[in-house]
């Protein structure tokens, strides 16, 4: 019986050497600057759009892929399986997922293609692409793909450390007096994201407070699997975290700059970690 082949959007912020090791195939989400429109990681890189986003007048956006974007993807991976597990982020934030699944429904007899919800974003929604994946390359079928799914979805946690509030105003996500106060009283929000919802955790004085504060909640929820520290445009923080919780870090923990769907919201300067509790 072939492999069931694993299927993600951009917004998973899969580094490509990952991807292509666990032949995972990843559909890009569309990106726009005014009237110009890319496509994520193929027409304009990670580093671009984050410089982009700091001088460019329009405020960016993304889009869906069209479902026909997805049809495509699966039927290129028909010749190699008739099984696809297709991992996106949750529907309440974005219409992948909805596109996923018109695409899944076009395809034709032959080859079986899931969708599912991660619950997740951003490296969390790839921590969960990368285990699945594994585990199919080992022969895990339909059935024990997406039982293994429901658990991780209850057992990864992602948090982040937002610099300033600039990017949570301009997106509409709060409103221009909050983020001036905000940035004038140095509030550093925490924010995490578990089982489809994203919450704000606290709101802390300072970027050393916020940093302590999440190292204490981050010790509270071990032991952990797996664990990925993330920031954007400042490694320097994400190390800072490593460091502070080496005890507690298993082997391969990696270090990775989260991208285009969440840096449009929080803007550079954020920092976090991303983990899957044992």
């Amino acid at each position: 019986m072939p492999p069931v082949k694993i299927v993600v959007d951009s917004t998973a912020d899969l580094s490509p050497a990952v991807a292509a090791d666990l032949d995972i195939t990843i559909v890009p989400v569309l990106l726009r600057f005014g009237d110009q429109t890319f496509r994520e990681g193929v027409d304009i890189s990670r580093s671009e759009f984050f410089a982009r986003l700091q001088t460019d007048p329009h405020f960016p956006s993304t889009a869906a892929p069209a479902p026909g974007v997805f049809e495509e993807a699966y039927r290129r991976l028909a010749a190699h399986t008739d099984t696809v597990v297709s991992i996106h982020l949750s529907p309440q934030y974005s219409a992948i997922f909805s596109a996923a699944c018109l695409g899944a429904q076009a395809v034709a007899e032959g080859l079986r293609v899931v969708p599912v919800d991660s619950g997740q974003i951003s490296l969390g929604m790839g921590m969960m692409a990368t285990v699945a994946a594994e585990a199919a390359r080992d022969g895990a079928s339909l059935e024990e793909l997406l039982g293994l799914v429901d658990d991780l979805r209850r057992r990864i946690h992602l948090f982040a450390i937002i610099n300033n509030l600039d990017n949570l105003r301009r997106s509409g996500r709060v409103n221009q007096l909050v983020a001036r106060l905000g940035n004038l009283l140095r509030i550093k929000p925490i924010l995490h994201v578990y089982q489809g919802e994203v919450l704000l955790q606290e709101r802390v004085r300072s970027w050393g407070r916020a940093q302590q504060r999440l190292i204490e909640i981050t010790r509270s929820m071990a032991p952990f699997e797996r664990v990925t520290l993330a920031h954007i445009q400042r490694l320097e923080a994400a190390q800072a975290l490593g460091q502070a919780l080496a005890d507690l870090l298993p082997p391969h923990t990696s270090t990775l700059e989260a991208g285009v769907t969440i840096g449009i919201h929080v803007g550079v300067g954020a920092a976090g970690i991303a983990f899957i509790r044992a």
